[in-house]
């Protein structure tokens, strides 16, 4: 009887197999980067892209969604601009398009303004209970005073922090057509912003991305006077921010006065924005000038 030989079965090498899946993603996305747009543009801890029309915008946003469950740290994925054809899609698809495009921007920005704003709130900590504060910490105030244009830390912790993702989303609905406004479209301008020393036929300020007018949106709703009742509302309402509410104090954004108000609730409401206030991902890298990092 002739003796069995054993078989030897090859051991799994599980970080090869790793390495191999992650080289097939890369690959992938690659691909993807050059059939559907040219080359993201990477700063401030954000990637921006561009598509050539809206069908390559669909396709893009199809294989990346804010929405995701991430078990790592992500890079925000931003679209730079709309693309010329956006305004001619039916105003149902341009308004679902539009919410998805805005989205991971006013998530990556909101992260931005509230990190500070916490960083900000650790300071004022340690000023009450009479800390010592590090020279990071003073640098950090240093910024904070330039950025929100303000000398006390009191009114910086007022001033710094970020809105509801549904207010800025419905506002820049309103405010771009949902997209279709050729400011949207040729300046990335989607909440009507304008020029501080405008001229005759020339009053709407440019901006080199969508990311870039959603943070000046934001500066502009933290740094206004027009917004100083606003921003007391929101410091009051702490972490948990009631859009509807804080619409209310937005009455000299518009010259509609009181029915814009009415206007920006009714946005919310119709399109049930506020659920999108509920899913703030925390994946999204909120980056500040490294110099500035609290010890």
């Amino acid at each position: 009887m002739s003796e069995k030989r054993p078989v030897l079965k090859p051991k799994t090498n599980v970080a090869a197999l790793i390495f191999i899946v992650l080289f097939a993603l890369a690959f992938i996305f690659g691909i993807a980067l050059l059939v559907f747009g040219k080359t993201p543009q990477q700063g401030n801890g954000i990637i921006l892209y561009t598509v050539k029309n809206t069908r390559q915008l669909e396709e893009r946003l199809s294989l990346y969604s804010p929405l995701n469950s991430y078990s790592f740290v992500v890079e925000p994925y931003l679209l730079k601009s709309l693309p010329k054809d956006f305004s001619r899609l039916p105003a149902k698809k341009r308004k679902r398009l539009f919410i998805r495009v805005m989205l991971p921007i006013a998530f990556t920005v909101k992260a931005q303004f509230d990190r500070e704003h916490e960083l900000f709130l650790k300071i004022k900590e340690k000023l009450d209970s009479n800390m010592q504060l590090s020279e990071s910490d003073k640098r950090l105030l240093e910024y904070g005073f330039k950025k929100f244009r303000c000398h006390t830390v009191e009114e910086l912790v007022k001033k710094s922090g970020s809105i509801p993702v549904s207010l800025l989303i419905a506002q820049a609905g309103i405010e771009s057509g949902w997209g279709k406004s050729r400011f949207a479209i040729n300046y990335n301008n989607v909440y009507g912003i304008h020029k501080k020393h405008p001229k005759p036929g020339d009053i709407v300020r440019r901006f080199s991305s969508l990311y870039e007018a959603t943070v000046c949106y934001m500066l502009n709703l933290d740094r206004s006077r027009a917004y100083r009742m606003f921003r007391e509302a929101r410091y009051r309402m702490g972490k948990y921010q009631n859009p509807y509410k804080l619409a209310e104090y937005l009455t000299h954004y518009s010259t509609k006065r009181s029915a814009y108000v009415r206007l920006v609730q009714r946005v919310i409401l119709s399109n049930e924005l506020a659920r999108f206030d509920k899913l703030y991902p925390t994946t999204f890298v909120a980056e500040i000038p490294k110099t500035f990092a609290l010890e």
